[in-house]
């Protein structure tokens, strides 16, 4: 699709790789100018040169759980593109290990990538995509959805970002902005098993299989790109909420529904120690 000085503009946290490159990416064919952030600008760089169209894409180095990273970020975008229509909020850390192991400080960091970079940079984003009456997109997973076992403190961070989503829709709806969530399950990626193995050996009474992606759930990983297809359909027709795969929806109501049930269908979706 043909890109032009005045095609929207999406920005998308945490994309020097993995799913939030895959997100600009796809933002990117479909029309946008793209903002890409991340810490290191070495991967930063290496990122924008692998996207192409390098006057359609820019750079924002920083740390966005901090205010003024956020800030920057989205400066970045107005004053390289004079306008913002989109945030992806993409940053996220997963975890591994017992809830009853969990450290408050663990907890905080969980917090601080999951919950507060997605406030941070919402809250400096408003101002613009009220101008541009954008769109807001947080990026959940299942674990947002029910709690699942061996996951540490992600399924917290991952609930609460649900709910400032569901706050935020309600909020910043009348003002013209959306607030959307995508759900996905596990994503492939190339290092799976090996992320989280030192945390799955560090209790005897985590399963080796809870290193692997989703915590060893017994779901097929998705690809990227159709994460990245999901984030765009949901701007575009401003959903509120995807599960991926899709399918899953059915289950976690049930689940919601009958509780008993819902506990069932985790145990056997789940790793187990045998």
């Amino acid at each position: 699709m043909n890109i032009t000085n005045k095609s929207p503009v999406a920005l998308v946290t945490g994309s020097s790789g993995g799913l939030g490159l895959a997100i600009a990416r796809t933002f990117l064919e479909a029309g946008y100018r793209v903002v890409i952030t991340g810490r290191d600008v070495s991967r930063l760089d290496a990122a924008k040169a692998s996207l192409g169209r390098d006057s359609y894409v820019a750079i924002a180095c920083g740390d966005v759980s901090e205010p003024q990273g956020a800030a920057d970020a989205v400066q970045t975008a107005v004053s390289q593109f004079g306008r913002l229509d989109v945030l992806v909020n993409c940053v996220g850390t997963s975890d591994r290990g017992l809830a009853e192991n969990l450290t408050l400080e663990r907890l905080d960091e969980l917090i601080r990538q999951n919950v507060h970079t997605a406030l941070l940079c919402s809250v400096a984003a408003i101002p613009q995509l009220e101008i541009d009456q954008g769109v807001i997109v947080n990026i959940g997973s299942l674990a947002s959805k029910v709690g699942a076992r061996y996951l540490g403190g992600y399924v917290a961070a991952k609930h609460a970002l649900a709910g400032l989503t569901q706050q935020m829709r309600l909020e910043l709806k009348p003002r013209g902005i959306h607030v959307g969530l995508v759900n996905p399950g596990p994503i492939r990626r190339d290092d799976a098993g090996s992320r989280y193995q030192s945390r799955v050996e560090e209790d005897a009474n985590v399963p080796a299989a809870a290193a692997k992606p989703g915590g060893g759930t017994k779901i097929k990983g998705l690809p990227p790109e159709s994460v990245a297809n999901a984030v765009l359909h949901c701007v575009r027709y401003r959903r509120p909420d995807l599960v991926l795969p899709r399918y899953l929806r059915l289950l976690i109501a049930v689940g919601h529904i009958s509780p008993r049930l819902g506990d069932w269908l985790l145990l056997k979706f789940t790793s187990s120690k045998g």
